[in-house]
């Protein structure tokens, strides 16, 4: 541990978001990695984390933002990745000493899918995460003064003669409430205090892991199809509290399948956290609004969820998403639809509600044809879609 007199090791966290209207997100990865080591590195007092960098700017900028920190860790996806390297290797070049760790779902997770590849092409990243990241960033933290990475769960590296390395993976963690909330724990005080004008988003996870395992998505893939979930005293509905104290407009719901967890046996939690936001709204008015992703098997469960997010202005549309509804093209890539006599139930139900919905598709799917496509389209048409039909460009995933 550092005495008083000795300096700390300065910390930086980037997860770079798109901004929506002029609205940016709270930078969620990041704070799991933050209030995790807070509660569970051993040396956590060694350092000193600097403001996270949540949204855009340019690489100058970001750069001398991070000016000094001798740990910097990357949250990457799609939308991020290339700024991420591009500071990354600025970073490395002005201070080689720097030690840049990158995580996310933008790695690979495996050697055979390009983990190597990815640390060869990018030599100035000397640690790769891989999976859930709150582990093997404490891990990192406490091996830090030794650079000694063998120590470290779920990392890969290029070690002192250049060889490729990877550690045994860690176990998901099965009790998310191990990690602490960053909303309650105050990580996000000093940036929203540092810009006061900013309008936040705030980004919401109620449960980790998908069932299903479309090969186009990696949601669900290996062992993240195992659900895992907060527990909503002490934890979610304070988090709900949380947004409309601060007066969060916008939230965004982070699960794979809201409104999954409805019913007797879930004990109606999904409903109960569409009713807890519900409720907020007409008592403080925040938030304004509550977007989820909709679990894809709808059920008249899931339509009291959505019901109650509609009636309070919290969510103005619902989403019944196919993707494909070509048959080879739904077995080539794994994907369970609901039953068509259902979806025209419910798309008959809502109507009648006055409630919005839309579906999406995907262009580019295995087996689909322009001819399949468009008698997708014309099905959904004719069986009562007709606000809004979403047409997504297939992307290729790193470990879908």
């Amino acid at each position: 541990m550092n005495s008083d007199n000795e300096e700390k090791t300065k910390v930086g966290l980037v997860q770079i978001n798109n901004s929506f209207s002029g609205q940016e997100y709270l930078p969620l990865s990041v704070g799991y990695l933050h209030s995790y080591a807070q509660e569970h590195a051993d040396n956590f007092d060694d350092f000193e984390f600097l403001n996270p960098i949540y949204r855009r700017m340019s690489v100058d900028e970001t750069e001398e933002r991070l000016s000094g920190a001798g740990l910097v860790g990357f949250s990457t996806y799609v939308w991020n990745s290339e700024i991420s390297l591009a500071i990354a290797r600025r970073l490395k070049e002005r201070d080689p000493s720097t030690t840049i760790l990158f995580g996310g779902c933008q790695i690979p997770d495996t050697r055979e899918k390009g983990l190597e590849t990815f640390l060869r092409e990018n030599p100035f990243v000397d640690i790769a995460s891989i999976g859930e990241g709150e582990v093997p960033f404490t891990r990192v933290l406490e091996n830090y003064s030794k650079s000694d990475w063998q120590n470290v769960p779920s990392v890969a590296f290029l070690d002192s003669n250049g060889e490729f390395s990877e550690t045994p993976p860690t176990l998901r963690v099965r009790d998310l409430n191990e990690i602490p909330s960053p909303y309650l724990t105050g990580f996000f005080d000093s940036i929203m205090e540092e810009n006061p004008d900013q309008e936040w988003i705030g980004l919401f996870e109620t449960n980790r892991g998908c069932p299903f395992k479309c090969s186009f998505c990696d949601w669900g893939s290996v062992a993240k199809n195992k659900m895992a979930d907060f527990n909503l005293e002490g934890r979610l509905f304070d988090e709900i509290d949380w947004f409309s104290k601060n007066k969060i407009e916008f939230v965004y719901c982070a699960d794979a399948n809201f409104g999954m967890f409805v019913g007797d046996k879930f004990g109606n939690r999904d409903l109960r956290i569409a009713e807890r936001f519900a409720e907020n709204k007409s008592r403080t008015g925040y938030p304004h609004r509550f977007s989820v992703q909709n679990t894809k098997n709808s059920t008249e469960a899931s339509y009291k969820v959505q019901t109650i997010l509609n009636e309070s202005g919290l969510d103005k549309g619902v989403l019944m998403a196919f993707q494909s509804l070509h048959k080879p093209t739904l077995a080539a890539s794994k994907r369970g639809n609901i039953k068509l006599e259902t979806f025209f139930e419910l798309q008959r139900k809502f109507t009648e509600d006055g409630i919005q919905t839309f579906s999406d598709l995907i262009l580019g799917l295995p087996l689909e044809t322009y001819e399949t496509y468009t008698q997708g389209i014309s099905t959904l048409i004719r069986l009562g879609q007709h606000n809004g039909i979403q047409m997504n460009n297939l992307s290729i995933l790193p470990n879908a």
